[in-house]
């Protein structure tokens, strides 16, 4: 099988990475905070270190303030839970997968109030539109670093710098770029930071991380129970991260996670990055080639994630991508990837997209078996 699909989850992982998760079940298996022996010292010590790892990689200054999730939703869940009520004003970007869209519309049922800055898919956002959708009671600006259908990318140390004069809270989705373009919450005055750790961070699945800036209010938290500490205060800590870590962690997720940094820092950031972007320009200058196919998102030679949505004529793109799987053994994505409002600006909410995306693994000749399915399927269509 050909695997397309990176941007859902990274796969096949590295083995350091399998390792690191089956190492939790040989030797390093307790719970992290709640032993005073040695197999729960050395595993607590060792999530402390990724912890470290994943502080100095994002540039944040306090490793403590790197919190383990499930995922990038829960991440952005108990940000926006924990952080925004009624009479509030937010603004997000009309890219934003549902993690976002969905807990604002919950919350905005509630009494917050927003501000949805329509985005292009191919050229992204004019910049002053969010400085014209600041209000007195603007809380908080919400943006995707990188669109998860159409590869859209923002810059966000530009958003960043906004939030940052106008006095606002600055919340980041990275869930499809940490790992393949650098992020530093200091310079680009990011306060809160969301990522998928099995993406680009090679993780395991049931792993994601929320990164909290220094100097901001904490975080109400949507869950509570026990952290280890403090045991006797009914309350729940004032410190991160137990504050935000109710419950028994995911230590093979986390250990996994722990070592999808280390590969990715061992291939190198910017390489990792350029092998998946000349893999996605192939794709795309060979798509654009056939007739009947409709290529969505930036333009060629404009910066984007690697991740390439498209259409084969007027058939819908689950129909295009069951015979991809049935016929030329290429798994690709299809459908709305929980991103309706950015399929409401592109106009393909009625048919969805094939979106295809690469990781460190896939080859030139990946991309030539799907340029040539895809041209047998755009004939036939």
């Amino acid at each position: 099988m050909i695997y397309l699909d990176q941007a859902s989850t990274s796969w096949p992982k590295p083995q350091g990475v399998i390792e690191a998760v089956l190492s939790a079940f040989s030797s390093e298996g307790a719970n992290p905070g709640r032993g005073e022996y040695d197999i729960a010292m050395q595993t607590e010590k060792r999530i402390n270190a990724i912890r470290e790892d994943y502080a100095a990689f994002f540039g944040l200054e306090e490793p403590n303030n790197v919190i383990f999730t499930a995922n990038c939703t829960e991440s952005l869940n108990i940000v926006l839970w924990g952080s925004l009520w009624p009479g509030d004003h937010v603004i997000i970007s009309s890219l934003e997968h549902n993690a976002v869209a969905r807990t604002i519309e919950t919350l905005a049922k509630r009494g917050l109030l927003v501000s949805v800055i329509n985005c292009d898919p191919e050229h992204g956002v004019s910049y002053e539109e969010i400085i014209e959708a600041i209000r007195p009671n603007t809380k908080m600006i919400i943006w995707v670093h990188a669109s998860n259908v159409f590869g859209t990318l923002f810059d966000i140390a530009q958003i960043g710098t906004i939030a940052k004069e106008y006095g606002l809270l600055f919340t980041v989705d990275a869930a499809s770029t940490a790992g393949i373009f650098p992020i530093h919450m200091e310079n680009m005055h990011i306060d809160y930071l969301a990522c998928s750790g099995h993406k680009s961070l090679y993780g395991p699945q049931g792993v994601g991380l929320l990164l909290v800036a220094r100097d901001i209010p904490l975080l109400e938290p949507w869950r509570s129970g026990g952290t280890g500490h403090d045991s006797d205060d009914l309350e729940m800590p004032q410190t991160l991260p137990e504050r935000l870590e109710a419950g028994t962690l995911n230590t093979p997720g986390i250990l996994g996670l722990g070592a999808g940094l280390q590969f990715v820092t061992e291939q190198g950031i910017d390489k990792i990055r350029k092998q998946n972007l000349d893999l996605i320009t192939e794709l795309q200058q060979d798509l654009e080639e056939i007739d009947k196919v409709t290529v969505y998102g930036p333009p060629l030679g404009v910066w984007r994630a690697p991740i390439l949505a498209f259409n084969i004529g007027f058939q819908d793109s689950k129909w295009a991508a069951m015979q991809l799987n049935r016929r030329f053994s290429i798994a690709v994505r299809a459908g709305l990837h929980s991103s309706p409002l950015g399929h409401k600006s592109a106009g393909t909410l009625s048919t969805g997209v094939v979106r295809a995306s690469v990781g460190i693994y896939t080859r030139s000749e990946d991309i030539k078996a799907l340029v040539s399915a895809v041209t047998i399927l755009s004939r036939e269509s």
